[in-house]
């Protein structure tokens, strides 16, 4: 391989990667675009150049020359959380029927994460993409989201950018759950849920008020924790409520990674449910449905939401114009055993 020889006031371009692999330039974009077809000591030699250049392609220009990967990047902030997992099935068995693959991306929440799994798709290994991010605010996920080439399905999150969405109605699902504790007669119910800078947070907070002011009743401000949808967050929070000089009677654990948290916290304190503690959650994950009760939910499709953000996306991949899309999944409360009236 020849010297990686260029000027440092413009950025490498393909001639410069075939110049220092002492390839051709046609070599180079089969390399990029089909590197299947590249035998394995070039396509090395081809790599190598441009790891030393630093050589990004022109995505523009590059989609023009190319074909299609037949590729669809599924972005997501935890790779732990079942509901990921539920929906990525959903959309994979959408997207193999039209000879689609899902690429699965992790970005541990991290909004730097996010923005590198951006411009990794859409810089010729994806087609188009799926994805959650974990902050709506945070300026550089959603100016590289503005800028996407490719076209993207928003899952759950709400920005003020022209993106397909496919949403669920937080609001009524946690309405219902608030009104039915409060028909027990609880007054001292804890709401854990995630930050109110995503849009589940902010929609079950929403929710929540909703039903004590329909009941004419003061709003527990003081048991609303909106910050996270992490297990520690669960259990740190399910602590400091359980063990406060007015502990609550209900809480609702508003995601199934805070649910662990929360039982976790129930466990280390000898608490039963329901008789000492009632407990509502969300979804049905194997634990809410397997403890002992089982546990009351508020339920949602989440195969539907992977069969339509997969569906929205093809119609974009099939060049389908039009204004941004948003469908919202309804949610309906389902009783277990896991709530009891307040005694006394």
């Amino acid at each position: 391989m020849r010297s990686p020889r260029k000027t440092e006031s413009r950025p490498a371009t393909i001639r410069d990667v075939a110049r220092v692999a002492a390839v051709s330039v046609g070599t180079v974009s089969r390399s990029l675009n089909a590197p299947a077809t590249v035998r394995p000591a070039t396509l090395a030699k081809v790599q190598a150049a441009i790891a030393a250049l630093n050589f990004r392609p022109d995505s523009r220009a590059q989609n023009m020359r190319r074909r299609n990967t037949m590729t669809v990047g599924f972005v997501v902030d935890d790779i732990t959380n079942p509901l990921h997992a539920e929906t990525f099935k959903a959309a994979d068995a959408q997207m193999r029927l039209h000879g689609y693959s899902l690429y699965l991306v992790n970005t541990n929440g991290q909004a730097e994460e996010e923005s590198a799994a951006i411009d990794m798709l859409q810089h010729g290994r994806a087609d188009g993409v799926i994805m959650t991010i974990n902050n709506e605010t945070d300026e550089r996920t959603r100016k590289r989201m503005m800028e996407m080439r490719i076209p993207q399905v928003l899952l759950d999150r709400d920005i003020p950018l022209e993106i397909d969405a496919v949403l669920t109605d937080h609001a009524a699902g946690m309405t219902q759950a608030a009104h039915y504790l409060i028909g027990m007669g609880h007054r001292r119910i804890a709401l854990l849920t995630a930050s109110t800078e995503i849009r589940p947070g902010r929609e079950r907070v929403r929710g929540f008020v909703e039903a004590f002011q329909r009941n004419g009743l003061p709003v527990p401000e003081d048991l609303i924790r909106a910050r996270s949808l992490s297990v520690e967050f669960g259990l740190h929070e399910a602590n400091l409520l359980l063990g406060g000089a007015a502990p609550p009677t209900a809480i609702i654990a508003a995601g199934n990674r805070i649910l662990v948290g929360v039982l976790k916290a129930v466990q280390q304190r000898g608490l039963r449910i329901p008789q000492d503690l009632s407990l509502i959650s969300c979804d049905q994950t194997d634990l809410a449905l397997l403890y002992p009760g089982p546990i009351t939910l508020i339920d949602r499709d989440i195969r539907e939401i992977g069969r339509t953000a997969a569906q929205f996306l093809l119609e974009r991949l099939q060049q389908a114009g039009g204004p941004a899309r948003r469908m919202v999944v309804p949610t309906r409360l389902i009783l277990g055993g896991s709530c009891a009236p307040v005694v006394g």
